[in-house]
């Protein structure tokens, strides 16, 4: 980072604005960008399919016997988001444990078989 960048970034910071490096902005904003809009997302959400894609990527980890810890390790959130999308994902489902929300899932085709590998 050239210098002249550096200091305007530590004196942005110091006034109380916040900074961010140009490649991290490009970054946040492709992502930003190729993410559903609202619309999009509340056609995904379906009777059908009542599950986020969040929620499908927690029940595909349940379905290879991942624990929390490590679902939260491998999606880059904390255990205690891990447990909150897991009971949501119970209510939605109208089931009590995570296996019965294995088998509804794949029997509703919410989640890909191909993705389970016996160990």
């Amino acid at each position: 980072m050239a210098a002249e960048k550096l200091v305007l970034a530590l004196r942005s910071v110091a006034a109380g604005a916040s900074w961010w490096d140009e490649t991290a902005t490009k970054e946040i904003r492709s992502t930003f960008a190729s993410a559903p809009s609202q619309s999009q997302m509340a056609n995904l959400l379906t009777p059908e399919n009542p599950l986020t894609h969040r929620e499908q990527e927690i029940l595909s980890l349940l379905a290879v016997k991942k624990t929390n810890q490590e679902i939260a390790l491998a999606l880059y959130i904390t255990p205690g988001t891990v447990r909150v999308h897991i009971h949501t994902i119970l209510h939605k489902l109208g089931v009590a444990d995570r296996q019965t929300a294995v088998v509804i899932a794949l029997q509703k085709r919410l989640i890909k078989s191909n993705l389970i590998v016996e160990e």
